[in-house]
């Protein structure tokens, strides 16, 4: 898909995206903020309109010994995984809060290093498109979405895929993709 044909988020909500990075080894990631502001924006725009469209998240970029402690501190699971969010609001109170047209902090997001390099590389898959892939269902965890049971899950996924696939022109995230001509970043400025 071109670029010209994608639908362009409303840049007058914008999702703002606080990085605190832990670990320097992300910033060997070129041009990852601008990949993720940008799918952050295309969530927002995805999302139902009951749903407030105007925030921050801070980000957090860490290395997998911050994530494990994070997830055992705060979910009670001692191992090191991809991703965390932790909301802010509650689904029912994001409802409430609608569109109000105060910018909000809606949460944190944590992404560790070395385990997102790893799980990039052992499902061949470019380590930016997955990145942002981990940002998008953060996000979407953030705003009250999940995958706890198989209708939940199927909801998220449908999203991730639409922001992915349709509004990024990157490859299905929960498909194994093995071919080269996804080598080059399809993101990329031109």
């Amino acid at each position: 898909m071109s670029q010209a044909n994608w639908r362009r988020p409303n840049l007058r909500k914008p999702a703002i995206l606080n990085f605190c990075v832990h670990d320097s080894r992300w910033r060997r990631i070129h041009g990852l903020r601008w990949h993720l502001e940008k799918a952050a924006k295309l969530v927002l725009a995805e999302l139902p309109k009951s749903l407030p469209k105007r925030g921050s998240v801070t980000v957090l970029l860490t290395t997998n010994k911050e994530l494990r402690r994070l997830n055992r501190d705060f979910r009670g699971i001692d191992k090191v995984t991809n991703v965390l969010s932790f909301p802010q609001f509650t689904p029912r109170e994001l409802t409430k809060i609608g569109k109000g047209k105060t910018a909000l902090e809606l949460g944190d997001i944590a992404l560790g290093y070395q385990y997102i390099v790893d799980e990039a590389k052992n499902n061949h898959k470019i380590l930016i498109n997955h990145v942002t892939h981990l940002l998008v269902h953060g996000l979407l965890h953030l705003f009250g979405y999940d995958h706890g049971s198989n209708k939940e899950a199927r909801r998220m996924e449908q999203l991730e895929k639409i922001v992915m696939v349709h509004q990024l022109g990157l490859p299905d995230p929960y498909e194994q993709h093995v071919d080269r001509r996804h080598r080059l970043n399809p993101m990329a400025k031109k």
